[in-house]
């Protein structure tokens, strides 16, 4: 479970003090789907990077099951996220000299796994994903929703806790959208994972279970009882 109490994240632009969170108080329980939506430039992609342990407030407290990441020393901060926290980009981050099996394995890397298992759990995390014909294909050689999809199970490889995305689908048209939705769900549902999704879509935020909407570095949450 996330709790975060008093958060606020402050920047100096010149001589002005910009305020991206102003004071957040959240609770996200174990499972939930939160949907975060917003003006640009009103703290979203600010509150995802501290959720994720990127980026650390100026105050207040972000806790995981009762560790502050704000207070962590950057060496167990990274085991953090490397095996707990699973990330998707609006840009893919692929990397384009690897295959799709070979971008999910990196994942996996920092971990200590063996060669052998790290190939065997990408190939089945790509499967899980409708990719099972795709691994040796590199980035360059696949469409945009298919690039989203390895970045989905480069996320998942690790069997994290928490899956984080920013504008997971801000690169796709609607139909591919809909394809990454629909992944993104299923993946949420099955494995029990709390999921949190940065969004400027209206469509998918309508749908969502709870709407944290920030402006203005501060956020109020909606309850949206019938996509429960």
């Amino acid at each position: 479970m996330y709790q975060l109490r008093g958060v606020t994240k402050q920047y100096q632009r010149g001589r002005e003090r910009i305020d991206a969170l102003a004071g957040v108080d959240l609770t996200i329980g174990d499972g939930d789907r939160l949907v975060i939506q917003g003006p640009t430039g009103g703290g979203k992609s600010t509150l995802l990077q501290m959720l994720g342990g990127l980026d650390r407030p100026t105050a207040g407290s972000v806790e995981l099951d009762g560790t502050d990441l704000a207070k962590l020393p950057e060496a167990r901060l990274t085991k953090v996220r490397a095996e707990s926290i699973g990330f998707v980009f609006q840009s893919f981050n692929l990397i384009p000299t690897l295959t799709a099996q070979e971008n999910v394995e990196s994942a996996l890397v920092p971990l200590g796994i063996k060669t052998a298992d790290r190939r065997e759990r990408a190939a089945e995390a790509l499967k899980s994903v409708g990719l099972g014909e795709r691994l040796g294909h590199l980035p360059g050689e696949m469409s945009g929703g298919q690039q989203q999809r390895v970045a989905i199970a480069r996320a998942l490889v690790k069997n994290p806790k928490v899956l984080l995305a920013d504008e997971p689908t801000g690169n796709l048209d609607e139909s591919m959208r809909d394809e990454i939705m629909d992944v993104l769900e299923a993946q949420w549902k099955e494995h029990g994972l709390t999921f949190i999704m940065v969004t400027h879509d209206s469509s998918i935020a309508r749908k969502a279970p709870r709407l944290a909407t920030i402006r203005k570095g501060r956020i109020k949450v909606t309850e949206n009882e019938q996509a429960k």
